[in-house]
């Protein structure tokens, strides 16, 4: 399944976007170049002959956070992947630890038991190879 941002919709995004991208763009540049005042007609002379500027920024700062984007998604999955490997190794490890001593705890136990009847620890234990003897 596709997410979201894996979408191959960028461009007609950034054609929805673009005109008031560099219209923002273009009344930022006026702004700094006006040194924050607004002259009337003639901030929008002064407007009007930054846009190709303000064109050129919005398109760099549309890549930028579509690449961002993108990359920001790629490395919260890698993460998520990570964190889930790390969980699956401690959990792997946590239940070996837990066999073991779950394990070593009645092997005591049954060690106890044999000594106070008088009989062999290795009655009580299981094969080691695993196999059940046959009675």
């Amino acid at each position: 399944m596709k997410q979201w941002w894996e979408e191959r919709r960028w461009l007609r995004r950034h054609a929805m976007a673009a005109p008031f991208g560099i219209f923002v763009a273009t009344m930022l540049l006026t702004w700094y170049v006006e040194q924050g005042q607004w002259h009337g007609p003639a901030s929008w002379r002064v407007a009007g002959s930054l846009v190709d500027l303000g064109t050129v920024l919005y398109t760099m700062a549309a890549v930028a956070v579509e690449r961002g984007i993108r990359t920001m998604f790629w490395a919260l999955e890698q993460h998520q992947k990570w964190r889930a490997q790390i969980r699956a190794e401690g959990r792997a490890e946590g239940r070996a630890q837990a066999e073991a001593a779950t394990a070593r705890r009645y092997e005591d136990w049954l060690a106890k038991v044999a000594k106070e009847r008088g009989i062999d620890l290795a009655e009580l234990l299981p094969p080691a190879d695993g196999r059940q003897e046959a009675e």
